[in-house]
């Protein structure tokens, strides 16, 4: 159906809380587990969508009843037609507004309330092992790195060791793929299978990954768009806690029969991954934020070289070498190629909530400010290779200079034209102009590494890149190289818990089909 005011959103939403109240919370979300392994396929978005507007509006289950199973279809479509909306179509002065803004804003605010749910997270372990867990170690006590525990600081606010979190994240994870419910059953299994971790450190990470109704609603509340125009791009607290209690009044860690539950599994590989930074940065601010710098650049670093060929990598402590910080800026890295010249500043940025959900122009603005930051970096750079400064000699004979900028997550539609001529025009009133750029994320570089390994140039995917989606160019690689995640350096480090867990290799993340990135 289609939305003509403020008045028969609302109209609709009563409808659906008026259906919701009649049925208890994990009735709900069977029903929907059932329905989404059944055609027509069903969006993660709209699952979480869904799953929402249950936490809000049933009743909590009881233990001591059965779950019960419920044609659900028609509220899945009148739930589609609600979160599909958008106030500049029933909205005068919002639509005026939109007329004299670019065209991106909208779709932003489209995709932002769809894309988080299908995160293309190329390593449900490896990587937030390695970022959050083996980098911080290696970098303790580094000169030039400044001082932050990271392990210390993360027990203090969570009570449990960050290794020990993103294993029994993953152990959770893995579970609720092939299952509706995990129980304290799948635990005991665990230990015997060799992932040993303690009672203790389990009900910490539950306290961190899962929430009951009371508390899910309490964040909903919190956190949703003051303005009830965009209601539909309301902030979803599965974000935060992506597992379900949906009994009441019982602790998961003592009762038998009780069980948690995963609406969109993948969100539980968010949450262990770029979650944990969110939650430091959310504790710790800026001290946190501009000692991570490090640590993902140096992640960053990994990464490419393991996408190296017979090019030449040089990272910023072996520029200053040559190129000392009075002199100017310096990329993070950098890839030398013939003439060709990669240049790469790594940015742990991403789109704010407003920007997201309400996507005015001084919120994206705000959010840009890195973004925008990182590329007058590497044009001034670039001008000084161009310029043939004397201490940088070892650039005077190239002749092109790919400027990329890296993002610790997805800055969804950056590339497209529309965002490019925003940027371009921010750029220009601070006297950057020409600049031929690119934005990439982490996952996408991590997706392109074991096909650009088996013999593709990194300079050549990135030109393809300008005229083709990530999806399209990353299903070319495929098609000719054969090769999936099980060729990724990140793999062998959570091949193991695979194992142990008993994860069919067809249902691994990068294996499974349909997994794309955006």
């Amino acid at each position: 159906m289609n939305i003509n005011s403020l008045a028969e959103l609302e109209k609709l939403e009563s409808t659906i809380e008026s259906i919701f109240r009649k049925l208890p919370l994990g009735d709900i979300l069977h029903s929907l587990y059932l329905l989404k392994k059944s055609p027509p396929e069903l969006r993660p978005f709209m699952i979480g969508g869904i799953a929402l507007f249950a936490i809000r509006f049933c009743p909590p289950s009881k233990t001591s009843k059965l779950i019960k199973n419920y044609d659900i279809r028609n509220l899945v479509n009148i739930s589609n037609d609600y979160y599909l909306a958008d106030p500049i179509t029933f909205d005068k002065d919002l639509h005026d507004k939109f007329i004299d803004e670019n065209l991106v804003f909208m779709l932003l605010r489209l995709v932002s309330s769809q894309f988080p749910f299908e995160p293309g997270l190329f390593s449900e372990f490896s990587r937030p092992a390695l970022l959050f867990h083996e980098i911080p170690q290696q970098l303790q006590n580094l000169s030039g790195i400044p001082e932050f525990d990271f392990d210390s600081k993360f027990q203090a606010i969570t009570g449990v060791s960050v290794i020990d979190f993103i294993t029994i994240g993953f152990v959770i994870s893995s579970a609720s793929h092939g299952n509706f419910a995990v129980s304290r059953d799948y635990f005991k299994k665990m230990r015997k299978q060799g992932i040993n971790v303690s009672d203790q450190s389990l009900r910490a990470v539950l306290n961190q990954l899962v929430a009951d109704k009371s508390k899910l609603v309490e964040l909903y509340e919190k956190r949703k768009n003051q303005d009830r125009r965009f209601r539909m791009y309301d902030f979803n607290p599965l974000l935060s806690y992506p597992i379900i209690r949906p009994c009441q009044t019982k602790q998961f860690s003592t009762s038998g029969k009780d069980f948690i539950h995963a609406p969109v599994p993948e969100l539980v590989a968010s949450r262990i991954s770029t979650g944990i930074f969110y939650q430091m940065y959310n504790i710790y601010g800026t001290k946190f934020s501009e000692y991570f710098g490090f640590v993902f650049e140096r992640y960053f670093g990994l990464v490419l070289e393991k996408c190296l060929l017979s090019e030449h990598l040089l990272s910023e402590s072996d520029i200053r070498n040559f190129y000392p910080a009075e002199k100017g800026k310096a990329p993070d890295w950098i890839i030398v190629d013939g003439s060709t010249v990669l240049l790469f500043e790594c940015k742990a940025t991403r789109f704010s909530r407003a920007a997201q959900a309400i996507a005015s122009e001084d919120a994206i603005n705000s959010s840009l400010a890195q973004v925008k930051k990182g590329l007058k970096q590497l044009a001034s750079f670039i001008s000084a290779c161009q310029a043939k400064v004397p201490e940088l000699q070892k650039f005077h004979h190239c002749s092109t200079f790919k400027p990329i900028l890296v993002s610790m997550e997805p800055l969804f539609l950056i590339n497209s034209e529309f965002f490019r001529e925003y940027i371009n025009a921010l750029l220009a009133t601070e006297g950057v102009t020409g600049l031929d750029w690119q934005i990439l994320s982490i996952d996408e570089l991590e997706a392109l590494q074991p096909h650009i390994a088996a013999g593709f140039n990194l300079a050549q995917v990135l030109d393809e890149l300008r005229n083709k989606s990530f999806n399209n160019v990353l299903e070319n690689l495929i098609s000719q190289t054969n090769r999936t995640f099980a060729h990724s350096f990140l793999y062998d480090k959570q091949e193991e818990l695979y194992q142990r867990l008993g994860v069919p290799e067809e249902s691994r993340p990068g294996n499974r089909k349909g997994d794309k990135q955006h």
